[in-house]
């Protein structure tokens, strides 16, 4: 159920049915009510009494919050990257920059966001921080899940990809000052994608 949300196969808002999935599985409702409680922990998934269960939906004050959380983290996690390892983190961050590349020529966009996930896990591999990667874990489901709606949007993840490509190499002539200003515009750009995506959706429901 993770990865369908994350993929989009399961969309946002989206009704969740215990008997449903059960049946698709072959499994009882207990272990599907115990993944489901553990997907709303992670922020995939909202329960209300009565009402059952949704895929989570966000709000563009929440996808502000996230991207504040990001800015944040990503941060402080690059800065102990660079100082602890920094050629270990250029060289998986290239390796994942050309992986990416090839995935796209490809055009095999599933492949390409998971690698796109991969980058940014890197940063905190390399950080050797063990709460910071703790609490990065707990909502990189989201942050995927999230990525893969913008990734609908008109030259998003090629505009995305330029800028992975600047990062690596921000990474590997250990500029830290440019890292923070390309992650910083990298991540701006989720928040003014999802506001662009949203005025639309509202423009084609009144229409």
């Amino acid at each position: 159920m993770r990865n369908s949300i994350i993929d989009g196969s399961l969309k946002m808002g989206q009704v969740l049915s215990e008997r449903k999935i059960s049946e698709e599985l072959g499994v009882s409702k207990s272990p599907v009510r115990e993944a489901l409680a553990q997907l709303r922990d992670e922020g995939l998934v909202s329960i209300e009494p009565q009402k059952g269960a949704r895929v989570f939906s966000l709000s563009e004050p929440e996808v502000t919050q996230i991207c504040d959380f990001r800015q944040a983290i990503e941060t402080a996690a690059f800065e102990l990257a660079l100082s602890r390892d920094p050629d270990g983190l250029a060289r998986d961050m290239r390796r994942v920059v050309n992986d990416m590349e090839r995935e796209r020529a490809r055009g095999n966009e599933k492949a390409y966001l998971s690698l796109d996930t991969s980058f940014h896990q890197l940063i905190f591999e390399h950080a050797q921080n063990d709460y910071l990667t703790a609490s990065y874990t707990r909502y990189i489901g989201k942050i995927a899940a999230l990525r893969t709606h913008l990734s609908k949007l008109p030259k998003h993840t090629e505009l995305s990809f330029d800028e992975h490509k600047k990062i690596a190499v921000s990474v590997r002539e250990g500029d830290m000052a440019k890292i923070k200003s390309l992650l910083k515009e990298h991540i701006d750009r989720t928040r003014q994608a999802y506001k662009s995506a949203a005025i639309v959706l509202e423009a084609a429901i009144a229409s």
